[in-house]
């Protein structure tokens, strides 16, 4: 029994292992950028640019253009997030950059950040518009140095953003610049393994603009690339977006030269703005890097590239195959030395393991036969969800149309009443406007009469008016003759004035002259006089001493 119960247990492990195995393989943690070169090489042409290196030229219909055809929006908890209906979509639209060429159109450049989309935003007008993001531009970096070309935008009414079909209301390209004109930038970001990239306009945004609840969807990792209606499930959205790891020596298998290609084939412009895509161009650009003998001098052949994802599954599982036969063979010998006594038993449990797992297998494919079955009903299910929708969008439209034919028709009938109106009231208007005229000749006499009559006033005024001017007038003249008058009189009663002070000055002068000329008299006279005493009194002194001396003799 103890024998039985570890062959039990041993056998319960295999199966686990088998069971459990397949998920694994399908688990995807990270992949490389050589994952990026192999899986989108079917689906275009890598080329060489001089200026960012190797990047993919999808092979897509005539108007594609990055984030606006075979897609939509969807608001999930990371933002606004692209959802692409090409297989391939996983990749260009959730990693790297778009920018667009002149001879090659719309290239994609490899990232290695994953996003809900790589675009930038603008809102105004009640519209919504997102562009790509070129190489080169960082998140928060200012849009004054950033100028986004007219081309890149794409442009919806803002009720239709969360719309699956939003591609049925998009703005022709012609009213595009016009509406970006008025238009800002939506600055929203969020932050993504420490990446910021813009989210958008936000849900209560779309929500007001809408007018209806807008539906915010989670993000489930899925295992594989899923594409278009498949990615949406109940409140999740299905998308595959692994890390990304990179490696040194990772390159196409197929490389064409750019600009060796564009000397090469002058005219063989794959896309412009003005044409659109060349369909016979595109294939020759493929022929070119298919081609079994290629120009080494336009096309690069990497034959010592690395191993891509689907090779190291495959070997993956060929190892675990190998480690769980060569287990099951250890342990079955194992088995066999510790049973060597009771093949029949041990055969017999065996044989029921077997039909065990063979059971269990069954369910596990009638379980995958049961989800595929529902997977196949819930497509169907949306399917016609999108085919009612689409059917309700044609009835609106029927209906419009039909509305349109009524309001027309209606409009035909008011236009009939209305002339029939406009015609009685012409000849209304003509009764009455030959009253009118008559009753405006009437008015005209008299509005003549009364103006001759106010005419005749207004000249009698007037005389009135000039007399009174005119009398106003020779009182002013009267009044500055007065005034001057009287302002030459004080200036003559001013001159006489100075006059006589002058002349009382000038007597004055001439007193006190004459005065000085007496006073100057009498001194000189004075000193006259005073000079004939000291004369006299000199004469007179010497006669005084000679008769002094003959008295002495005597």
């Amino acid at each position: 029994m103890r024998i039985f119960n570890k062959i039990w247990g041993f056998i319960l492990i295999v199966l686990l292992t088998v069971l459990a195995s397949p998920n694994k393989s399908f688990a995807q943690d990270y992949v490389t950028d050589q994952d990026f070169y192999d899986e989108l090489e079917p689906y275009g042409t890598w080329v060489y640019n001089p200026d960012y290196g190797n990047v993919w030229v999808p092979d897509v219909e005539d108007g594609f253009q990055p984030y606006s055809t075979r897609g939509h929006w969807v608001m999930t908890s990371y933002g606004n997030t692209w959802v692409s209906d090409y297989d391939w979509g996983w990749a260009p639209f959730h990693y790297g950059r778009w920018t667009f060429d002149n001879y090659y159109g719309w290239m994609w450049v490899p990232g290695y950040e994953w996003a809900p989309a790589w675009v930038t935003w603008r809102q105004g007008g009640g519209y919504y518009g997102w562009a790509p993001l070129t190489p080169g531009f960082s998140i928060g970096m200012s849009f004054s140095n950033y100028d986004v070309p007219d081309y890149y935008w794409t442009c919806a009414p803002e009720a239709y953003i969360a719309d699956p079909y939003i591609y049925n209301y998009y703005v022709p390209y012609s009213n595009r610049v016009t509406i970006i004109r008025r238009t800002t930038y939506i600055n929203n970001t969020y932050v993504y393994n420490n990446r910021r990239y813009y989210s958008g306009p936000r849900v209560d945004d779309v929500r007001r603009v809408t007018g209806r609840e807008v539906r915010v969807y989670n993000i489930n990792n899925s295992r594989r690339p899923v594409s278009g209606g498949r990615s949406v499930r109940d409140n999740s959205l299905n998308i595959y977006r692994p890390a990304v790891r990179r490696i040194d020596n990772a390159k196409p298998s197929r490389v064409v030269d750019g600009n060796a290609y564009r000397r090469a084939n002058p005219d063989g412009v794959i896309a412009d703005r003005s044409r659109g895509i060349n369909k016979d161009n595109v294939e020759r650009l493929t022929r070119t890097a298919r081609s079994e003998q290629p120009a080494s001098n336009v096309v690069r052949v990497n034959n010592d590239k690395p191993e891509s994802r689907a090779s190291r599954r495959i070997e993956r599982t060929q190892n675990r195959d190998a480690n769980v036969n060569g287990g099951g063979v250890r342990n079955n010998n194992a088995a066999d030395v510790r049973n060597n006594n009771d093949d029949n038993r041990r055969r017999a449990q065996r044989d029921l393991s077997e039909q065990q797992r063979q059971q269990r297998e069954a369910q596990r494919q009638q379980a995958d036969q049961n989800r595929e079955v529902q997977r196949r009903q819930a497509d169907q299910q949306q399917d016609q969800q999108r085919q009612q929708q689409a059917e309700q969008l044609r009835g609106r439209r029927d209906q419009q149309q039909t509305e349109a034919q009524r309001q027309q028709q209606l409009q035909q009938r008011q236009q009939q009443a209305e002339q029939q109106r406009q015609q009685r009231e012409q000849q209304m208007q003509q009764q009455r406007e030959a009253q009118r005229q008559q009753q405006a000749e009437q008015q005209r006499q008299q509005r003549e009469q009364q103006m001759q009559q106010q005419r005749e006033a207004q000249r009698q005024q007037q005389d009135q008016q000039r007399q009174q001017q005119a009398e106003q007038q020779r009182q002013q003249r009267e009044q500055q003759m007065q005034q001057q008058r009287e302002a030459q009189r004080q200036q003559q009663d001013q001159q006489r004035q100075q006059q006589a002070e002058q002349q009382r000055q000038q007597r004055e002068q001439q007193v006190q002259q004459q005065r000085e000329a007496q006073r100057q008299q009498q001194e000189q006279q004075r000193q006259q006089i005073q000079q004939q005493r000291e004369s006299q009194r000199q004469q007179q002194q010497p006669r005084s001493e000679g008769g002094g001396g003959r008295g002495r003799r005597n």
